[in-house]
């Protein structure tokens, strides 16, 4: 699979499922930014990773700030804010990134060659901003109304 397709395939999946899925309207910048400049002040951040076999295998990602899971968790689940809990948030960023990669291989994948993994959790030490800078994958850098988001592939 060519990676310049499964990259403009990724971002069509972004819009699709955060715009219709999670009520965000996404924009998409092409400018150069390390993620410790796009997160700059944005902290603390919550993030999750989605493996995947095929040809080539790789990994998805997705990194919020948590005040934006928060908004997206509120609007996914038909709820206030404030009746929002930990759990609630984990399991909205790692459903986000299982949706918008279920529906990149279903479009890039007609014959069921890939096969997703299970989400799991990027949090904590892990997306401190110390480390920010030393992570290395195709990124894609993302704008909302009032934050910033940034996914992507490892391959």
């Amino acid at each position: 699979m060519d990676k310049e397709k499964m990259m403009k395939t990724m971002r069509d999946s972004i819009s699709n499922v955060l715009e219709t899925m999670f009520y965000q309207s996404v924009q998409f910048t092409d400018s150069k930014h390390t993620l410790k400049e796009w997160f700059s002040g944005m902290h603390p951040l919550i993030g999750a990773t989605l493996s995947f076999n095929g040809s080539p295998p790789g990994t998805f990602y997705l990194i919020f700030p948590v005040d934006l899971v928060t908004d997206i968790t509120a609007n996914f689940l038909g709820i206030d804010e404030e009746e929002i809990n930990e759990g609630q948030r984990i399991d909205t960023v790692k459903e986000a990134l299982n949706m918008i990669g279920g529906h990149m291989l279903s479009i890039i994948d007609k014959t069921g060659d890939f096969k997703l993994g299970i989400p799991e959790l990027t949090e904590g030490d892990d997306l401190m901003e110390n480390k920010l800078e030393d992570l290395k994958f195709d990124t894609i850098f993302i704008e909302t109304e009032n934050n910033r988001i940034v996914s992507g592939i490892m391959f």
